[in-house]
């Protein structure tokens, strides 16, 4: 599907760097990624549509789970409020942390591939992946086959520090 030749000296904020920093700084670190991650989402998103331009934009539906049909029910009500038509429903019962070894997952890419739909809808970032990293190739995967990668719950920053409240 997608390849990457990143390692850690080329990623300066791969997990293999980013768990040897103190919890602070990496909460800051992961907060700044979803920030990022979410600006690429909206913007790779508007692009794939525009480009659209009057035709219907199709999207697939993906789950990961044992009972993906909550999740594509979540799916499919979110795309079409957003005026997509629902194209395939692919899924995976358990999945391996990476993606690209998950057998829906790989069909759904194929047929994203072969232009048979323009975007991917999952209920949040964690069906792709919990690695910020991985969830940014896939949305650059995406973005080199005119599609975009849309979440129903959008990823939002955590803040990089939260008040402490005294006297509890």
């Amino acid at each position: 599907m997608y390849e990457t030749f990143l390692d850690d000296e080329d990623w300066g904020g791969s997990t293999g760097t980013l768990l040897r920093r103190p919890y602070a700084e990496q909460r800051v670190y992961r907060a700044t990624r979803m920030g990022h991650l979410s600006a690429l989402r909206r913007e790779i998103k508007a692009a794939a549509i525009a480009a659209r331009g009057a035709r219907p934009v199709i999207t697939d539906l993906y789950a990961l789970g044992v009972e993906p049909v909550n999740s594509h029910l979540r799916a499919q009500v979110y795309a079409e409020s957003q005026g997509f038509t629902v194209g395939h429903r692919f899924s995976d019962p358990d999945g391996a942390a990476d993606p690209t070894q998950r057998p829906g997952w790989l069909e759904m890419c194929s047929h994203i591939a072969g232009g048979f739909a323009h975007g991917i809808v999952v209920v949040g970032a964690s069906d792709i992946s919990t690695d910020p990293d991985e969830v940014e190739i896939t949305l650059r995967w995406a973005q080199t086959h005119c599609a975009f990668v849309d979440f129903v719950l959008a990823p939002f920053p955590v803040p990089a520090q939260t008040r402490q409240v005294s006297g509890l």
